[in-house]
């Protein structure tokens, strides 16, 4: 029983998680991640503004392989190479996505403190053409909960239904841009998180600012389909801003759950939590998610803490 509570307080930080050299360390899935970087915006904008253009092109970018499964937290700092976007110039980081693999999920969250690295995200597919571009509105901040600290979260679904398909998204590129830098992020205060996670009223005070910054961490998650390309074939990439993937499926509405699918998941994450293998009740709330059913992760969260 004491390795059941030890296991469900880290599945529980990873639930609420969104449940190369140095600069791209690999980390365990549920470890805590470091603390944010201790930024000084004056330093970090003209050491910025002094380092060199590293590349002609987003073809040339230098691009690390991401095997299937990865998880890690990647610097973003004055050691990153630093590019002229449309955008504005930054530091970067860049990837080449599994090729090779099942349909997958990349889950980003750059972690917030006295500042914050808020992020763009760029999807480029197999000839370096851009497909989706991610910004201020698709990066949400999320409080700190559990394990996981302030952060600045996303999540991007990258279909690999036809491998050969040269529209396949391959490469990713993270980074910042001009406007980015001169916003801020409110971060709740500590104080009222304590008080809603014991159920008070929260206190009558300020939350804290955190500045946006050149320099920053991002946590990425690469999390593959379990069901394959059945998954896959009912995908459609979200739109953003940029153009769309080579196979994309014009845009429809989700599909209201109904409510004996509901039902069903419920019943699967009951069982499972009744078994103690909460890794298959998580693997439930997220299928469940996907399909529409945006309490599934609430319901569980709800039967582990009552356990």
């Amino acid at each position: 029983m004491p390795h059941f509570k030890t296991t469900s307080l880290a599945l529980l930080g990873l639930l609420l998680a969104g449940c190369a050299g140095d600069s791209l360390r690999r980390v365990d899935a549920l470890s805590q991640a470091p603390a944010p970087l201790k930024v000084s915006q004056d330093s970090a904008r003209q050491a910025l503004a002094a380092a060199p253009i590293c590349c002609s092109s987003l073809s040339t970018l230098p691009y690390t392989p991401l095997e299937p499964g990865f998880s890690g937290n990647l610097v973003i700092d004055r050691n990153a190479p630093a590019f002229e976007f449309k955008t504005g110039k930054s530091f970067l980081r860049a990837f080449k996505l599994p090729q090779n693999s099942r349909s997958f999920e990349i889950r980003l969250y750059s972690q917030a403190g006295d500042s914050v690295l808020a992020p763009n995200a760029m999807l480029l597919d197999s000839q370096f053409r851009i497909t989706r571009l991610l910004g201020v509105d698709d990066f949400t901040y999320v409080p700190a909960q559990g394990l996981k600290g302030d952060s600045l979260d996303a999540q991007i679904r990258i279909d690999r239904l036809y491998l050969d398909n040269p529209g396949n998204e391959s490469y990713l590129v993270l980074y910042t841009s001009e406007a980015q830098m001169a916003g801020q992020t409110i971060i709740e205060h500590p104080a009222k998180a304590y008080a809603k996670a014991r159920g008070n009223q929260p206190p009558n005070i300020p939350d804290l600012v955190a500045k946006h910054a050149p320099e920053g961490i991002i946590k990425l998650v690469l999390i593959e389909d379990q069901n394959g390309s059945q998954l896959a074939n009912s995908y459609v990439p979200p739109r953003s801003i940029g153009m769309e993937m080579g196979n994309q499926l014009p845009s429809v509405p989700d599909p209201a759950v109904l409510p004996e699918t509901q039902a069903y998941y419920r019943q699967g994450i009951d069982a499972a939590l009744a078994g103690q293998d909460l890794e298959r009740a998580l693997r439930l709330a997220d299928e469940a998610a996907r399909i529409g059913d945006s309490s599934a992760k609430a319901y569980l969260l709800e039967r582990i803490q009552i356990k």
